[in-house]
């Protein structure tokens, strides 16, 4: 039998109704496809904070984007040694999470000594406007900044890191109204006026502190050289580094309630920036991506009712059959009956 190409673009046609059908039950994933603007794929249920390696990962779309070198503030990276970063991200409604990849051949997870640097990624979060987005931000461009950090991680993981980590017969004979006796930890035999001395620590400096609950810091700008911590820290997040490269994920409700952040919706732009500790980035000495626009799909519930879905299979399926069926008759050659034909004649 020969099918003529209008049975097949029918049966196309059938097919995208009832796929379409199936999508809109949240049964058949919707179409995506790579580009220049990420989308976070809407999820039903906990995001994976802290679990970089999820399944559920799998199901947002990627986005790789090239990094450059910071050469225009000091101090300046003129030898990056990233290259790029794979972007996903996930949203329930509420929260969204984005991972972030990308090749490191070593693990640099401490800052204790001068010659110490840490890897890190950072998201620029714009905020929800038309106004072209600055580079950090501007006077009335106030832009949110959330940064993971290995030693941070690091500090949470393996307990605060501390000189006597890094020099084994580093000695301190008194601290002021310490407990116990040399070497002292931090912060276990330092009580309120014992802290008094540690002035980072009793300032609220977020790097001095031992105590650490997240690897990510939640951050503010207003434009060059005036990055603040933010008063409240609404980010979470975890990095894990196998193989040569880092997968960090960086978490937040989409709108925290905090006036210091920049909410997440439909119109954001967001930038990456990338620290290799093993090449000496810090502060401005990094890696940047260029404005990215972000897409937050609308999370849809996963509860179908059985009776529905059986209701629509057994009306979209005879649909597509009676579809396929027509186009085919159309096709078929008229046949005379055997009776009705005239002699001679075929």
């Amino acid at each position: 039998m020969r099918i003529d190409p209008k049975t097949v673009v029918g049966g196309v046609l059938a097919f995208a109704f009832l796929l379409t059908v199936l999508q809109s039950l949240g049964l058949a994933p919707s179409a995506a496809a790579a580009g220049t603007s990420l989308s976070s794929w809407a999820v039903d249920g906990p995001l994976p904070v802290t679990e970089p390696d999820s399944a559920l990962w799998a199901d947002a779309v990627p986005l790789a984007l090239p990094l450059s070198a910071q050469i225009m503030i000091t101090p300046t990276q003129k030898n990056p040694t990233v290259d790029a970063i794979e972007v996903r991200s996930l949203n329930n409604g509420t929260h969204i999470a984005f991972r972030i990849r990308w090749a490191d051949a070593t693990k640099d997870a401490y800052t204790t000594t001068t010659q110490q640097f840490r890897d890190a990624v950072a998201i620029q979060v714009g905020a929800q406007s038309d106004v072209p987005y600055l580079c950090m931000g501007g006077a009335n461009a106030r832009m949110n900044i959330l940064q993971w950090k290995a030693d941070w991680q690091a500090d949470i993981e393996e307990g605060f890191h501390d000189l006597q980590d890094e020099f084994p017969n580093f000695w301190v004979d008194y601290y002021p109204y310490a407990i116990g006796g040399p070497p002292y930890e931090v912060p276990a035999q330092f009580p309120e006026n014992a802290s008094l001395y540690l002035v980072g620590y009793t300032v609220g400096n977020p790097f001095s502190q031992p105590l650490k609950v997240t690897p990510v810091e939640d951050a503010l700008a207003y434009g060059f050289f005036t990055i603040t911590t933010g008063v409240r820290q609404d980010a979470l997040g975890w990095g894990e580094w196998r193989d040569g490269a880092w997968t960090v994920v960086i978490a937040r409700a989409l709108d925290t309630g905090d006036p210091q952040d920049n909410a997440i919706g439909r119109n954001n732009a967001l930038a990456f920036a990338v620290w290799d500790g093993g090449n000496e980035d810090r502060g401005s000495r990094k890696s940047t991506t260029g404005w990215v626009p972000l897409g937050v799909q609308a999370v849809r519930s996963t509860a179908v009712d059985p009776l529905v879905v059986t209701a629509i299979i057994l009306i979209a399926v005879p649909i597509v059959v009676l579809v396929l069926r027509r186009l085919e008759a159309r096709n078929e050659p008229m046949r005379i009956p055997e009776e009705r034909k005239e002699p001679g004649k075929p």
